[in-house]
C-alpha cells in the first residue's frame, strides 16, 4: 500500500518538479557555467543494500545514471567532465568477483562510447589511471577509443579507471626525472605548469567544480593536484538517486561562490 501511495504522490508532484527544474535551468544559464566538472560516483553499494538487492545491481544502476548525467553536462555546454569510475583502491581491496563486475561495466562503457556517433564526432575520450592493473582485453578497447576520438575538440571526457591521485603525481615525477636525466628538462624549467603537463589530465583545465554523492565529504584520492581551487559540493544521496535538480543546484552553488583563486 505504501509503494502505491508513494507512486501516486510522485505522479502528482511531477509537474511541480518539472517547473522547478525549468526555473533552475533558466537561472543558471544566465551566469557563467563551470568548464570542467569532476564527479565522484559514491553510494552505489549503499543504494543496493538499502533495497536488499545485490551490489552488482547498484553498480549497474550507477552506470546508467552516469550516462544520463553526461547528457546533462553536454546539454549545458560543460566542456570537460571527469568521472571517478573505479579507483586503484577499489581494484586492490575489493573482492575479485566485485572487481570483475566493475571491470565488465567499464568494458561495456568503452564499447558503447566507441559505437556512439556523437562521441565519435565530438568528444575526446581518455582513460586515466594505472593501466597495468587493467586486463588486456579492456586496454585494447581503450586504445581504440582514444585513437578514434583523439582529434575531437568539442568536449573532453576523462574516465578515471584504476585511478589514484597520489600514483598520478608519482608517475609524473618519474617522467620528469627521466627527462631530466636525458637532458630534455632542466631544473630552471621545473614549475607547477611543468608538473601539470606530465599528469594524466595534461592539456585540460583544472576542475572548477567537484561533486560527490553518497554523503561522504572527502576527495578519496581524486585529482589532488588539480583540485586545489575547485569548488566542492557534497550531496547526501546515493549516486543512482542523483537527480537533475541536484545537478542544477550544484551548479548554482558553484555560481554563487566568489572564485578568487588566492587573489
Amino acid at each position: 500500500m505504501g509503494d502505491i501511495r508513494d507512486a501516486a504522490l510522485g505522479y502528482l508532484l511531477r509537474p511541480v518538479y518539472s517547473l522547478y527544474a525549468w526555473r533552475l535551468e533558466k537561472q543558471i544559464s544566465a551566469k557563467q557555467m563551470p568548464s570542467h566538472i569532476g564527479f565522484i560516483l559514491d553510494g552505489n553499494r549503499r543504494w543496493a543494500r538499502s533495497r536488499n538487492v545485490p551490489s552488482a545491481l547498484g553498480h549497474r544502476m550507477g552506470y546508467h545514471k552516469a550516462k544520463e548525467v553526461l547528457d546533462w553536462c553536454w546539454k549545458q555546454k560543460i566542456n570537460t567532465v571527469t568521472v571517478y569510475a573505479l579507483s586503484l583502491d577499489n581494484i586492490q581491496k575489493r573482492s575479485p568477483s566485485e572487481v570483475a563486475g566493475l571491470i565488465s561495466l567499464v568494458e561495456q562503457a568503452v564499447q558503447e562510447l566507441t559505437e556512439d556517433e556523437r562521441i565519435r564526432k565530438e568528444v575526446r575520450v581518455k582513460i586515466i589511471g594505472s593501466r597495468d592493473v587493467l586486463p588486456p582485453s579492456l586496454l585494447e578497447k581503450v586504445v581504440q577509443l582514444e585513437n578514434l576520438t583523439a582529434s575531437n575538440n568539442m568536449f573532453n571526457l576523462f574516465m578515471a579507471v584504476g585511478y589514484s591521485g597520489r600514483a598520478e603525481i608519482v608517475d609524473a615525477i618519474k617522467k620528469i626525472v627521466r627527462e631530466a636525466r636525458e637532458g630534455k628538462l632542466t631544473e630552471n624549467e621545473l614549475n607547477e605548469q611543468t608538473v601539470s603537463a606530465y599528469l594524466y589530465t595534461a592539456g585540460a583545465e583544472d576542475p572548477d567544480l567537484i561533486l560527490r554523492t553518497g554523503g561522504e565529504t572527502r576527495l578519496s584520492d581524486f585529482l589532488p593536484w588539480q583540485a586545489i581551487y575547485s569548488e566542492f559540493v557534497f550531496i547526501d544521496v546515493p549516486w543512482p538517486e542523483f537527480r537533475f535538480i541536484d545537478f542544477l543546484r550544484a551548479i548554482r552553488t558553484y555560481q554563487q561562490k566568489e572564485r578568487r583563486k588566492g587573489g
